[in-house]
């Protein structure tokens, strides 16, 4: 089993290319788990408040699951909520993969999405990254370009602090984008 973080700031496509890489992934018969970090504050958007599980929530429990022949619907507080503890849970699903949205400072493997020459600026010195997606929209990307030395091929560019060579792939590229994560699953 293998974890795999997609990082960067908000609206820079994590979700899209998550979407994405889970409909590739389920597509190749891959069991396939995803977390996402709520990040932007503010409380998770919960069920309606009329429903069973969340009746259950607010007279106490400390969770409520609910489940059909198809699905199980988890609700559960936990102080302070953990990543390990979702990893776990997602790992209940036996997944061959599980790809994480958000928590840059986790030490997971890791794709940092870039907007911007500024977005790198900030999330280079991330540990374990081994892509850089950059945004075709990126004003004067030739910078980023340069610094890692992205050309048209799929190549390491860059050594990061782990060792591990770093892919630079540009974000309107889907089909290297999605060869890069099929051959990082391989290895």
């Amino acid at each position: 089993m293998k974890i795999l973080q997609v990082v960067g700031y908000k609206n820079c496509g994590k979700t899209t290319l998550i979407s994405r890489w889970t409909e590739l992934l389920s597509e190749c018969n891959k069991q396939v788990a995803v977390i996402k970090h709520h990040g932007h504050g503010g409380a998770l958007e919960q069920p309606n408040v009329e429903t069973d599980s969340m009746r259950y929530m607010q007279a106490g429990s400390t969770s409520s699951i609910v489940f059909d022949d198809q699905l199980i619907q988890l609700h559960m507080k936990q102080q302070p909520p953990s990543l390990t503890m979702a990893i776990e849970m997602a790992m209940l699903a036996a997944p061959e993969i599980i790809l994480i949205e958000g928590e840059k400072q986790a030490h997971y493997p890791k794709v940092v999405l870039l907007r911007s020459a500024e977005d790198w600026k900030s999330l280079r010195s991330l540990e374990n990254i081994v892509a850089v997606i950059i945004d075709e929209a990126v004003d004067d990307p030739e910078d980023i370009y340069d610094e890692l030395g992205i050309h048209n091929e799929y190549e390491p560019i860059h050594d990061n602090s782990s060792g591990c060579p770093i892919i630079g792939l540009k974000r309107d590229d889907r089909e290297k984008i999605n060869e890069f994560l099929l051959h990082w699953l391989s290895k």
